[in-house]
């Protein structure tokens, strides 16, 4: 499922690729501890062969930020997908980044949209 998805707290339009990451927005818009968020907010190099050193580039779901202040960068992802070696070597990227810059990751599936009563 693909389409566009207005953010009500920035009117930024989302490109949403998935109806998991149009539920999780739709979350966010009606959570009063949400400030704003941004969809695909950057590209983040992370290291795809070891061996070579060879750098990729990978593009987050979301970029939170809280009232208080505090910031959440968002992949939302199947579960049987997490452990999948590509996958893994973008999220250690994304945790190389986010304790640099005093964020927390955060990664979304299936068992935290159904305890938030997203699926």
């Amino acid at each position: 499922m693909r389409g566009d998805h207005v953010a009500l707290k920035t009117g930024q339009v989302c490109r949403y690729r998935s109806g998991w990451e149009q539920k999780y927005m739709q979350h966010l818009d009606g959570d009063p501890s949400v400030v704003a968020y941004v969809y695909e907010p950057f590209k983040l190099p992370y290291v795809s062969n070891v061996r070579s050193g060879r750098l990729r580039g990978y593009i987050p779901d979301l970029l939170v930020t809280r009232v208080d202040g505090s910031r959440e960068l968002v992949e939302i992802k199947p579960l049987r997908k997490v452990d999948h070696v590509t996958v893994q070597k973008k999220l250690k990227g994304a945790q190389v980044w986010c304790s640099v810059h005093g964020v927390t990751l955060v990664v979304i599936t299936e068992r935290e949209l159904k305890v938030l009563g997203l699926l």
